[in-house]
């Protein structure tokens, strides 16, 4: 019986410093979890790369059955087998640092002395207040007295070795992001030839290779390498659009290499518990607030747009903040606000300093820094649309997310974004400010244009992840 085993080694190390979840890791987690569903325990396992001992290990998956949402701290219990602060016991500034003792306690003891100076600039830099550091301290101290205790159901999975357990027949599937890790690809290509195991890589996108200028530091030459190198472990590839498909094919071209692609378009949803999405009942609407920060419950007392994915450059979230700063000018347009949700990537300090010196663009704007599932839930249910200008995209969940809330939304014209909106959605030219100034306008303005775009996605099947499994599972046959 052929066995599958998804490899985890990326969020082993995501849940270490993160206590969200990123596009990446969502893809992963959806598809294992249906796996293990429509093939059983036995044909579905997990693996890591445990660099330290330089082996790949492999454990059961069917504990991810009992994850409805992201848990970082029942993947951390799980996966690292030790207990860990829970989030709402930390300090939004110590986030980072929730599952580093020495380091959460140093800055934990740095934010307590900034605290006695009153220096007000040391968390303005963090992106918190004084004020705010005070209450959640306060808060954190009253919610967490006792160190936490793991849960029969959250211990830590046995691990043994795939060399033990793994056939020749079977396969090893890399879901997540493994391009920044030092020596793996050389561990794959010992684990290939010593098992003969067959591995096959979903590939996100080739953004390090088209849109260089967003990234930091040599990390395209890092991914052009990793890339590269992958050719000689790989027996197939996913890729998750057409438009990454074709990319690929370039690629793989440029480096002499024919190995096959396969194309797995990804989901149009958020996942099996979106909150509140049709249900318009009071118990419905009070549950859709519970765990939702007072901050994000703040920001949408009034109309808004939503904006979902981590604040860069390549996000093009200048741009679509000018544009906002015409509509807000503009005697025609009563515009609601834009609300961005995700956590602070590269290369945008000019942005935030625009922002700061504007007053977040005189309230207009606000930024709900990474939220949870439950908090994107709720913002989704609640915006007027949704907007996802990016220069450039492997695959667009947000769209496709917001589609699975009913919500159309102004959507950029390029790489694989019109695969996901298809023609639920209001198109507009990334690199044009007016182009996304007019495109915005019709959907605030013209109301029977946002009905028709909104009929058209209730009138659609929307692509689910038992889709998206389904057909990996039959390429994998």
């Amino acid at each position: 019986m052929q066995t599958y085993y998804f490899d985890v080694t990326d969020i082993v190390l995501y849940i270490k410093n993160e206590t969200t979840i990123s596009g990446i890791q969502r893809v992963a987690l959806e598809v294992i979890k249906r796996a293990v569903g429509m093939l059983g325990s036995q044909r579905v396992k997990i693996g890591m790369w445990d660099k330290g001992s330089h082996s790949y290990l492999a454990m059961d998956a069917d504990f991810l059955l009992e994850l409805e949402e992201f848990d970082p701290d029942f993947l951390a219990a799980a996966l690292l087998g030790r207990p860990v602060r829970k989030v709402q016991a930390v300090p939004e500034i110590l986030a980072r640092y929730r599952n580093h003792r020495t380091k959460y306690f140093y800055h934990w003891l740095r934010a307590n002395l900034e605290e006695h100076r009153q220096n007000h600039r040391y968390f303005e830099r963090r992106g918190s207040t004084l004020e705010r550091w005070v209450l959640e301290k306060a808060k954190a101290r009253k919610s967490c007295p006792a160190q936490p205790v793991l849960s029969p159901s959250t211990s830590m999975q046995k691990r043994v070795p795939l060399e033990k357990v793994a056939n020749p027949s079977d396969r090893l599937i890399i879901l997540g992001a493994t391009w920044g890790l030092q020596d793996f690809n050389a561990h794959l290509i010992d684990v290939k030839e010593t098992l003969g195991v067959d591995i096959d890589l979903l590939v996100h996108d080739l953004i390090p290779l088209v849109a260089i200028e967003h990234l930091a530091d040599d990390f395209s030459e890092t991914f052009y390498r990793w890339l590269e190198e992958s050719t000689l472990y790989c027996s197939r590839y996913f890729a998750n659009s057409q438009n990454t498909g074709r990319d690929l094919r370039r690629f793989l071209s440029e480096v002499n290499s024919d190995l096959p692609i396969n194309v797995v378009p990804l989901a149009q949803a958020l996942g099996d518990n979106c909150v509140g999405r049709t249900s318009s009942d009071f118990r419905s609407q009070l549950n859709a607030t519970k765990g939702v920060r007072r901050s994000v419950l703040n920001m949408t007392k009034t109309p808004y747009v939503l904006v979902v994915g981590t604040l860069e450059t390549r996000k093009n979230i200048w741009r679509l903040a000018q544009a906002w700063q015409q509509l807000i000018q503009d005697p025609q347009v009563e515009p609601p606000r834009l609300i961005f949700a995700g956590k602070k990537g590269w290369y945008i300090d000019e942005f935030l300093d625009w922002m700061k010196a504007s007053g977040n663009l005189e309230g207009w704007i606000s930024i709900a820094e990474k939220p949870t599932d439950k908090e994107l839930a709720f913002l989704f249910h609640n915006c007027e649309f949704t907007a996802n200008v990016s220069t450039y995209e492997g695959w667009g969940l947000p769209v496709g997310e917001g589609l699975s809330f009913g919500k159309t939304g102004v959507v950029a014209a390029n790489s694989s974004l019109t695969e996901v909106g298809g023609d639920m959605v209001e198109y507009c030219n990334a690199h044009s400010i007016n182009s996304i100034r007019d495109a915005c306008k019709r959907l605030i303005v013209d109301e029977t244009r946002r009905a028709e775009l909104e009929q058209r996605i209730k009138s659609t099947r929307l692509r689910s992840w038992d889709d998206v499994t389904n057909d990996m599972l039959g390429y994998l046959n």
